[in-house]
């Protein structure tokens, strides 16, 4: 369905009537929207519609929605992923945000907060230049982030990050130092207050983690504060 606002959605789901509603909101809220019924099919639109954010079932056939995640990821495919299905127990929420998930949305769902969720995304992949930065360049020690590009490089070697994994780092990275518990990341990078997410920071910190650090269970940018949570290397300025 064609919109008017310039966002293009992709969803995946092997449900006929979600898609359809889906559609039909989005569509009426100006958005563009494709469409894809299962895991395979959804892979290769994902890789070739250019879409600004992806809307995922996890239980599909052919292929099911986690390892559809991990794939696009691991195909550096950094567009935001809502993951939308029936499972909501907190160790699913897990799993999904492990595989590179940006949020997750249990059915039966409101289109309207979807909407909600989706407009969050968006506006998080646009996130405002931090003071301190010069010509769009933050430097921290052999790490160089481009806050207009949205790209990242350590010791001269391009990572993928996703939107999310984008702005940890940059929350982190702009205030080296400064200690942010887990419901500060909560606040101000997932700009939701859920108490149940809270412990959904962690794989991101992780996966963060594996693509910036040479030795992950060593890292050197992002440390962890016991009993707080996060902070960034002071002595990488």
């Amino acid at each position: 369905m064609a919109g008017e606002n310039g966002k293009r959605i992709l969803i995946v789901d092997d449900n006929k009537s979600i898609r359809a509603m889906v559609s039909d909101y989005l569509g009426s809220r100006g958005y563009t929207v494709i469409e894809a019924a299962d895991g395979i099919e959804g892979l290769e639109k994902a890789l070739s519609c250019s879409a600004q954010a992806i809307i995922l079932d996890v239980v599909m056939p052919r292929m099911d929605g986690f390892k559809l995640c991990r794939m696009l990821r691991e195909k550096h495919l950094a567009t935001p992923i809502i993951m939308l299905t029936e499972k909501s127990e907190i160790d699913d929420k897990v799993e999904g945000f492990s595989r590179g998930a940006d949020d997750y949305l249990a059915k039966p769902f409101s289109p309207l907060e979807l909407d909600f969720r989706l407009q969050a995304l968006l506006r998080r992949a646009k996130t405002d230049q931090p003071a301190g930065s010069q010509g769009g360049i933050l430097s921290r020690g052999g790490m160089k982030i481009d806050l207009d590009r949205h790209s990242v490089t350590v010791d001269g070697n391009e990572v993928t990050l996703t939107p999310l994994e984008f702005n940890i780092l940059k929350l982190l990275a702009s205030a080296p130092g400064r200690a942010y518990s887990r419901q500060d990341l909560l606040n101000v990078i997932w700009d939701t207050s859920y108490e149940g997410y809270r412990r959904n920071i962690d794989p991101h910190v992780n996966r963060l983690r594996t693509k910036i650090e040479v030795n992950p269970k060593r890292p050197k940018y992002i440390l962890t504060v016991w009993g707080i949570g996060y902070k960034f290397n002071e002595s990488m300025v």
